[in-house]
């Protein structure tokens, strides 16, 4: 069969689409308890640096990614994936109910953040086992729009939720949303990883993957492209709300449609590439991906008006949609079955040690300029980081040589 006239792994694989129809429902779930939990602490605290400790609340935890890469790699992840949800549900209840001191939420939203670092790797493993390895990227788009409506829909979902009905009702559509998703996870085929010779000591496991990455050159110099590029490219998530608010004089609505708009750009990339298959290289994609996410976030700190850093933040999210999309089939495709989990877990730490940087520094530059500084340094940073990543891995992940040491 043609490339083109494969059919949707949406569409045959019915697995699949249930762990997309979950992570989906969960995604929006999440986008709306995002905007009431900083417009919360943005109305209760009102500075930057109370913005970026919540940031950092729900960042920090996910460093334990590679010791959840190794979990995942030894459980049955259908089982700890449904764990996750459920412990979520309670979590994001819990906050609903009882609205929290900001330590108390501090320390919940760290806990959830536990719980989705314990998710991340399963997931992401888990698509390999479900859709044939030819479709390996239509899947990821799709899992890459399934994130995106996160972005696109939950953030102005949440914003409208708050003005609506307050922060309470939002975070209990979260809570909600949890519940459902683990409902659909029980009905997924067992998966456990195809290992047969992985060490049996939890440690050893956690080594080996360590030394895969570091011997792969072009995981190695991914990681090391994915936690520069988030370090500038988070700094930004610190200073949007005060952006909108303050300096373009918007209300909570405003900010969920500028946020949201950040996810239509990231849908546009995802539904793109769900839709029609390409034959463009991973790594040509990486560069275009932040390119774009480069120019949105300077175009969105010169913006005069509302209007245009909505369309400067969907510039910015396309970019942000096509790099979760072109990584997550660029490590599948380097790296093998039993070994993903531990891979992702070491992406996800990547990420999370950019965006711990971002968010640590973000607030006080915000506090000590202004919003637009901010995303005008965010944005060079992004660019000087795409410059890298050209030379970097422009001869390192060919898909002729996915896995080559050096």
């Amino acid at each position: 069969m043609s490339e083109r006239g494969r059919p949707n792994p949406l569409r045959t694989s019915r697995s699949f689409r249930r762990l997309w129809l979950a992570r989906t429902i969960s995604h929006v779930g999440d986008g709306i308890a995002l905007v009431a939990l900083v417009l919360l602490v943005q109305e209760s605290e009102r500075t930057g640096t109370a913005v970026g400790v919540l940031l950092l609340a729900s960042s920090l935890p996910r460093f334990l990614g590679p010791l959840a890469g190794v979990v995942a790699d030894r459980v049955e992840q259908r089982t700890l994936m449904v764990l996750c949800d459920v412990g979520n549900a309670a979590i994001f209840a819990t906050i609903s109910w009882s609205r929290p001191s900001f330590g108390v939420l501090l320390a919940l939203v760290a806990a959830s953040a536990v719980l989705d670092t314990l998710f991340a790797p399963a997931g992401r493993s888990a698509v390999p086992a479900l859709v044939d390895g030819d479709d390996l990227l239509r899947a990821n788009a799709w899992m890459g729009t399934s994130l995106n409506l996160q972005v696109a829909l939950g953030t102005l979902l949440g914003g409208t939720l708050v003005a609506a009905i307050g922060v309470r009702g939002a975070l209990a559509f979260d809570a909600v949303s949890f519940a459902v998703s683990a409902l659909l996870l029980v009905g997924l085929p067992p998966l456990r990883s195809t290992s047969t010779g992985t060490p049996a000591g939890f440690l050893a496991v956690g080594r080996e993957g360590l030394s895969f990455a570091w011997r792969t050159r072009v995981v190695r110099r991914f990681l090391i492209v994915l936690f520069l590029g988030v370090a500038f490219a988070a700094v930004d998530n610190v200073a949007l709300v005060f952006l909108v608010r303050e300096t373009l004089g918007g209300g909570p609505v405003a900010f969920g449609l500028v946020s949201a708009a950040f996810g239509v750009g990231m849908i546009s990339a995802s539904l793109g590439l769900s839709i029609r298959r390409t034959s463009v290289a991973v790594t040509t994609l990486l560069i275009v991906a932040w390119l774009a996410s480069g120019f949105g976030t300077v175009a969105t700190g010169l913006a005069p008006l509302i209007v245009v850093a909505a369309l400067a933040q969907a510039v910015a999210g396309f970019g942000n949609g096509l790099e979760n999309i072109a990584a997550d089939t660029l490590i599948q495709q380097a790296v093998p079955r039993e070994m993903l989990g531990r891979v992702f877990g070491l992406v996800t730490s990547a990420a999370v040690g950019g965006s711990t940087l971002a968010y640590a520094a973000g607030g006080p530059l915000l506090d000590l300029s202004s919003p637009r500084a901010v995303f005008l340094i965010a944005g060079a940073g992004i660019l000087a980081v795409t410059a890298y990543l050209w030379f970097a891995l422009r001869d390192a992940a060919s898909p002729d040589h996915p896995t080559r040491p050096g």
